[in-house]
């Protein structure tokens, strides 16, 4: 094939590949191939050559030139990118590097943001590029600290002052300067900034906190942080807050007593000047805790005493006074177990001389029974039968009269200690006692007291021994009838009533109403009532009752 078949072949294949098939001028012919030939050897393509192009409207032909044209200049271009990459990463200029390094790849991930992995980093160690990884690690931790402290609208990635020094101060929980915090606030970072003022607050909280440990002299305990319940408890105390329980029993676990005596000194301040209030005491001028007055005004509802009330009036709390003395006859009333409405006068006056040990006067409690105000089975009756019963035993020790001893036993009795109504006679020598009125009336008590603790044989007795002694008194006539009652032997029993009667015993009706009364099995009590209808129905018409 000559060179002519030759030249025809190879334009029409440049034709075809810069798709100028559509021009048909054989005049330019020789041109067109004239160009077509420089764009393919790669020659630079003139600006009339392409004027000539559009000319014809080869735009194809004009796209693949320019496309082709710009690729051979491609690895010069390509060369300098990567040549511009190694100062700013801080390749060392000594460092030979082709084109084909595996370092300009890396390089060129940083600066489009895509930061390398470990095994990248690990090849640039290789290389000795000390100042390059280091750069590296550096965009790396500005990266991540942009993300932590809400600075990523910061689309650079080199550090770049003062953002990554201002970062990594905030990372360092160090203090920003006026100009950096002004800096940040005048490129809108608000949500960083937000971060320092928080550091900020934090800072003044522990400074607030250690003041505060040195004020209330814990600087030994070694809690410093403000997140610790101890910084939340010196503030509340320092506010005058008062603590929750679960605050004061964690002070007592760290044996932190002096806060929990502050806490409640300041509670009971406030207590005590609401009761003050409470209990019109605002006269008062102390509002210590450790005043008398507050104890007394804690206390005046459940524990106020005699002794309390006469200090008030002497502090001239006079109004006080009468609040607690409604509330000290109240407590006295559920002592002595009244229930219901009950008169001030006497009663209060009456239970004031109990509390002190003081005898009654006799006359008025008898009359106080008698007229149904005060019960004969009462709290009160039974507190003045013992006086009663500890005097006449203080009197015997007192004077030797041993008449005093009835009169103590008989007390005792009817405080319903029938034990020690027996103790007051056990020692009695009974060889001694000339006197046969006061054998029987000692043996007469005697045996009431065994009949009461149920010992009815003993009982027995005493009543046996007091006869003969006194046969002429209805006393004993009149227990021996009692005893046969407890046994169930009624009819004997009414024998020794009468004889009693024939003796000057003019209540033997009201002791049968009374065995009835404190008779405690049922079935024995409704079987004595029926006993005493059916003897006589009207004389015993109060029996009805004992058989509902």
């Amino acid at each position: 094939m000559d060179n002519s078949e030759l030249q025809k072949r190879h334009f029409a294949a440049l034709r075809e590949k810069y798709q100028v098939d559509q021009y048909k001028s054989a005049r330019s012919d020789s041109f067109l191939y004239l160009i077509l030939r420089k764009a393919e050897l790669g020659i630079q393509i003139t600006n009339l050559e392409l004027q000539w192009l559009k000319q014809n409207s080869l735009f194809k032909a004009i796209e693949i030139v320019s496309l082709q044209q710009y690729q051979a200049d491609d690895f010069k271009r390509l060369e300098i990118e990567f040549l511009s990459l190694r100062p700013k990463y801080k390749i060392p200029e000594t460092l030979e590097l082709s084109i084909a390094s595996p370092i300009y790849p890396i390089l060129w991930k940083l600066e489009v943001g895509d930061f390398p992995a470990d095994s990248e980093l690990e090849l640039l160690d290789s290389y000795d590029l000390v100042e390059t990884t280091s750069l590296i690690r550096d965009i790396l931790n500005f990266s991540k600290l942009k993300t932590s402290y809400k600075a990523t609208r910061h689309l650079g990635h080199f550090f770049e002052e003062p953002l990554y020094a201002i970062l990594k101060k905030l990372d360092a929980r160090e203090p920003l300067s006026d100009f950096e915090a002004d800096w940040l606030l005048d490129r809108d970072f608000e949500e960083t900034l937000q971060i320092h003022w928080q550091q900020e607050d934090e800072r003044k909280a522990i400074v607030k906190f250690l003041d505060l440990k040195a004020k209330y002299r814990i600087d030994s305990f070694p809690e410093a942080s403000i997140s610790s319940p101890l910084y939340i408890t010196l503030k509340k105390l320092e506010e005058k807050q008062d603590l929750e329980k679960s605050e004061c029993e964690w002070l007592e676990q760290q044996e932190l007593t002096q806060l929990i005596a502050i806490d409640r000194k300041r509670k009971d301040v406030k207590f005590f000047k609401k009761l003050k209030a409470k209990y019109q005491a605002t006269q008062y001028k102390s509002s210590e805790p450790s005043s008398k007055l507050f104890l007394i005004l804690k206390n005046i509802e459940s524990e106020i005493t005699e002794d309390d009330i006469q200090w008030l009036l002497k502090e001239a709390l006079l109004k006080t006074a009468e609040i607690a003395k409604e509330h000290h006859f109240r407590i006295l009333k559920v002592k002595y177990q009244i229930v219901g409405q009950l008169a001030v006068v006497p009663f209060y006056e009456i239970m004031l001389k109990l509390e002190r040990g003081e005898r009654l006067d006799p006359k008025q409690v008898i009359q106080l029974i008698e007229e149904r105000r005060l019960s004969r089975h009462g709290k009160i009756a039974i507190a003045y039968y013992k006086l009663e019963a500890m005097f006449y035993e203080k009197e015997y020790q007192r004077t030797g009269n041993r008449w005093n001893l009835p009169s103590a036993s008989s007390n005792w009795r009817k405080a319903d200690e029938s034990e020690n109504a027996l103790k007051v006679t056990e020692s009695v020598n009974w060889n001694k006692i000339q006197e046969s009125d006061l054998k029987a009336a000692l043996l007469v008590t005697r045996g009431a007291a065994f009949r009461d603790l149920g010992q009815l044989d003993e009982a027995e007795k005493c009543v046996a021994q007091a006869m003969e002694c006194q046969s002429d008194s209805h006393q004993p006539y009149t227990l021996m009838g009692a005893i046969y009652y407890d046994r169930c032997e009624y009819s004997e029993g009414d024998k020794w009533f009468e004889m009693a009667a024939e003796r000057g015993a003019d209540d033997t009706d009201d002791e049968i109403e009374r065995i009835v009364r404190m008779t405690k099995d049922k079935d024995k009590r409704r079987d004595v009532a029926e006993y005493l209808l059916n003897k006589d129905p009207v004389r015993y018409g109060w029996a009805t009752s004992y058989l509902k």
